[in-house]
């Protein structure tokens, strides 16, 4: 008979002995693993955005019980550098003299750009007919969104 690679056939002729599949198999399969490992990767490690209703609906909830030394909390660092937790309780409880406290709180839609989410809310005060606007900027700091900036009757 012939050499190793070669088989002989029925009528005597020889044909080229196939390489074995199992090698081609399992490098396929390694690749795939690969490929799979990192689409993981890259889903689990980019820095997915937290779910910013959460920290939208304590706003309301802090505006409508005043629990406003909560609301500071929900402030980011650079506005709590701005002033004391005592000052923007103090500020907040001006503004329910003024125009009255916050009986009803209605977020408007979100509008997303980058890491800042804005939202309008809706703001219904104690003895006022018309709803007042007020605009509030949410930033992702310490892997949840805090207020960033406010403008209105906020």
């Amino acid at each position: 008979m012939g050499g190793e690679d070669e088989m002989a056939k029925p009528d005597g002729e020889k044909r080229p002995r196939r390489a074995p599949a199992m090698p081609v198999l399992l490098g396929a399969l390694a690749g795939l693993a690969l490929c799979g490992l990192g689409y993981l990767a890259l889903n689990l490690f980019t820095g997915r955005q937290p779910d910013a209703q959460p920290t939208i609906r304590a706003i309301c909830s802090d505006l409508t019980a005043r629990r406003y030394d909560h609301l500071y909390t929900l402030l980011t660092p650079a506005l709590q550098a701005q002033g004391s937790e005592a000052q923007f309780v103090a500020s907040q409880q001006e503004l329910d003299a003024l125009l009255g406290p916050v009986k009803a709180c209605a977020p408007g839609p979100l509008s997303t750009s980058g890491s800042t989410t804005t939202i309008p809310f809706s703001l219904t005060r104690a003895g006022s007919i018309q709803p007042a606007s007020a605009q509030v900027a949410l930033a992702v700091s310490a892997d949840t969104w805090r207020i960033s900036a406010y403008t209105g009757a906020f």
